[in-house]
């Protein structure tokens, strides 16, 4: 299982880098409107990869057990999937009874790992949460406007992100994904690991969460569209010399 989890993650990140190349052409020589149809694609794309990247951690070597793992592949949701690995990883770490109750669990561990466990329970709840939302979106056709789950009035909040959406945004979105499963994957396996690398490993969490909020996607399209521009001079120039 673990094996195919793995060749469905990597198709998908086949997928992903294709969607981005054509994305940034489109971004470069300014067609917008294919611009905005691809940037949802990803954003599709992306929010996939992190519901087979929840499965292959379920299912890595000496990660969990397969009672354990039936737990996890039997959550009703990407985010309660993401959230029981946590749940269990921690647990077992701080031989604490296993519980779901985030809040009995912030009680029974002492100040540190309680702190790291609040922070990587943010991550998911946040910007997890957010992605998988638009996605759901994507997915059910509001491509344009999202609305309320009940469909009978636009959700102004997810309007807006759907509308706001951009490949630098994706892009940071990947990384900040692969550094969580990165230190639940450290929690279950290893938990001397985790604690030795955590502040290391969130320290590059927390730079990428502070990208992700302020990172300029229009001082990106602006060097993409200059450097399309210098490639077609560069080009004008070569065959005026022969």
């Amino acid at each position: 299982m673990y094996k195919q989890h793995l060749q469905n993650l990597d198709s998908i990140e086949s997928a992903i880098k294709l969607v981005q190349r054509d994305l940034r052409r489109y971004i470069s020589t300014q067609q917008e409107n294919n611009e905005y149809i691809y940037t949802k694609i990803l954003s599709y794309l992306v929010t996939c990869w992190t519901e087979v990247r929840v499965l292959k951690l379920a299912y890595e070597p000496r990660a969990f057990t397969e009672v354990e793992i039936a737990q996890i592949i039997s959550a009703s949701t990407l985010k309660d999937k993401w959230i029981k690995a946590l749940n269990i990883s921690i647990c077992k770490a701080y031989q604490l009874n296993f519980t779901d109750d985030a809040e009995v669990i912030k009680k029974k561990l002492k100040i540190t790992p309680r702190t790291r466990y609040t922070e990587l329970l943010k991550l998911i709840e946040n910007d997890l949460m957010l992605s998988i939302e638009i996605r759901n979106r994507i997915a059910h056709g509001q491509w344009v406007y999202a609305f309320t789950n009940t469909l009978d009035k636009i959700s102004t909040p997810l309007t807006r992100e759907l509308k706001t959406e951009n490949i630098v945004k994706l892009q940071l979105k990947i990384k900040l994904f692969i550094s969580i499963s990165q230190i639940i994957h450290e929690l279950a396996v290893s938990p001397p690991t985790f604690e030795e690398y955590f502040d290391k490993n969130f320290q590059k969490v927390e730079q990428q969460v502070n990208n992700l909020h302020k990172r300029s996607y229009e001082d990106y399209k602006d060097s993409m569209i200059k450097k399309y521009k210098r490639g077609i001079q560069k080009r004008r120039d070569l065959l005026n010399n022969v």
